[in-house]
């Protein structure tokens, strides 16, 4: 585990422009594209979104021209969100491709596909698997190919991807894992496409009868603290293996005991 410090020292050697995000591979757990960096009004802000790795933090530093320019006029550049990558318009169905296919039943996917739970395209410029939300206003797309970013974002994603038409939530961290979980009667899983339990994916989760968060076995830590924000109707089961490939009795099992 790095210390506070440590973070604050590599993030200060990054360019970056104000007003900007970087995205990069985090440098202290090794998640492949998983570290970003913002800089606003000369302030720093990192996150690792690996749900293993507790790294982010903010630090204040000196503001440079651009910066001082704009909080004199009253127009301090704020924090930059990137514009959204538009879905792939050109996109065919799964069984058109034999690999596509070998992938979703790999990760046992291809059921929730079959049973109309999740749409699922697949886009041949892009060579990527696209799973979309339910009301296909977003995606992300796996890719086929040995390439840095295994996964890219498209679109509206703020309420996470749900599958499945159970009452027992089971928030996961990938798309894969979440129809993995709708193979089992009564649960829906909820990919939260990151670590963070943010506002929107609350809201949408807040129906539920029941939510039950499920991590990597080593990130115990962020379990706890996640815990805490999902509030009491809710619990949390450690795992040694994704979901995306067990089965359901399985699932069952880890939902129910952990491990």
């Amino acid at each position: 585990m790095s210390s506070y410090r440590e973070q604050i020292e590599w993030v200060k050697t990054l360019s970056i422009k104000e007003g900007s995000r970087i995205t990069t591979d985090c440098p202290f757990c090794g998640g492949k594209n998983k570290f970003t960096l913002d800089k606003f009004d000369g302030k720093l802000v990192w996150n690792c979104y690996r749900a293993s790795c507790n790294v982010k933090g903010a630090h204040s530093g000196e503001r440079n021209l651009d910066a001082v320019k704009a909080r004199l006029s009253g127009s301090a550049i704020k924090r930059h969100k990137p514009e959204p990558k538009p879905i792939p318009t050109i996109t065919t169905n799964v069984s058109n491709s034999d690999t596509a296919l070998s992938y979703l039943k790999k990760v046992n996917s291809y059921d929730a596909f079959l049973r109309g739970d999740i749409k699922i395209r697949y886009a041949p410029k892009e060579s990527r698997v696209l799973f979309y939300n339910k009301d296909s206003t977003g995606a992300v797309g796996r890719s086929m190919r040995p390439v840095r970013s295994k996964w890219w974002s498209y679109g509206e994603l703020s309420k996470g991807i749900h599958v499945g038409n159970g009452d027992h939530a089971i928030l996961v961290e990938d798309v894969a894992s979440a129809c993995a979980v709708s193979n089992v009667t009564g649960l829906t899983g909820v990919a939260l496409l990151g670590t963070n339990i943010t506002k929107s994916i609350k809201r949408a989760i807040s129906n539920y009868k029941k939510v039950t968060l499920v991590l990597d076995n080593d990130a115990s830590t962020k379990a706890v603290s996640l815990l805490g924000v999902l509030g009491y109707n809710s619990q949390v089961r450690l795992t040694l293996v994704d979901l995306k490939y067990l089965s359901p009795d399985k699932i069952s099992e880890v939902i129910k005991y952990g491990k």
